[in-house]
């Protein structure tokens, strides 16, 4: 079964409050993936995106444009500014605390950074619009994709190492993977709206936009 249009307003409308409790995971998450960047610790790294919300954020931005819902828009951005700059300041605190070098070098070139952004956009989306699979390993892979690279910057600030031009190429690639994503995911709603209404797949439209949204 799809999900009417409401139901996935609502889901992203509650995921992205940034209640006490939402500041909290960021934070724990930021700290945890800047403990996990340092010491080059897989595991660290992705316990940390089950506590980010990057997913959910950046989704609440491409369904509030698809669906012309501005205030939507306006607290994805609100959301993703939040995130970052907690996994930023993760990534600070942790190198202050630890004093050890960045072991983390493992980052993707823009064209693979682009490519895996692409695939977690459309199934993300898709997956959102259509409440099927285990959506949180979908929010692991954006998470990774995405706050790692705050998180390093933190890091790197504090360690005395971030310089040109990894410094660019790292934000570079964070506005690359985030606009992927987002794009991926608007064209996914789009693409999957236009097909029920042309096909027929579904007896209604669960995400066409109604005067009531």
């Amino acid at each position: 079964m799809s999900e009417p249009h409401q139901d996935v307003l609502q889901d992203l409308w509650q995921l992205t409050h940034p209640t006490a409790s939402y500041v909290t995971r960021a934070a724990a998450g930021g700290l945890l993936l800047g403990t996990g960047i340092i010491d080059k610790n897989p595991v660290a790294i992705v316990v940390a995106a089950l506590f980010l919300s990057f997913l959910s954020d950046v989704l609440a931005i491409a369904f509030g444009f698809w669906s012309r819902d501005m205030r939507l828009v306006l607290r994805g951005i609100r959301a993703v500014m939040i995130s970052s700059v907690l996994a930023f300041s993760g990534g600070a605190v942790a190198e202050w605390f630890s004093g050890n070098p960045i072991s983390y070098t493992a980052f993707k070139g823009p064209l693979a950074g682009l490519a895996i952004s692409a695939i977690i956009g459309v199934t993300a989306g898709l997956s959102n619009a259509d409440d099927t699979g285990r959506r949180y390993l979908i929010g692991v892979a954006a998470a990774v994709q995405l706050a790692i690279i705050p998180a390093w910057l933190g890091a790197a600030l504090v360690a005395g190492t971030l310089k040109q031009p990894a410094a660019g190429e790292r934000i570079s690639g964070f506005a690359i993977n985030l606009a992927t994503i987002l794009l991926t995911a608007f064209l996914s709603y789009a693409a999957l709206d236009f097909v029920i209404c042309c096909f027929g797949f579904w007896a209604h439209r669960p995400l066409a936009r109604s005067a009531a949204a």
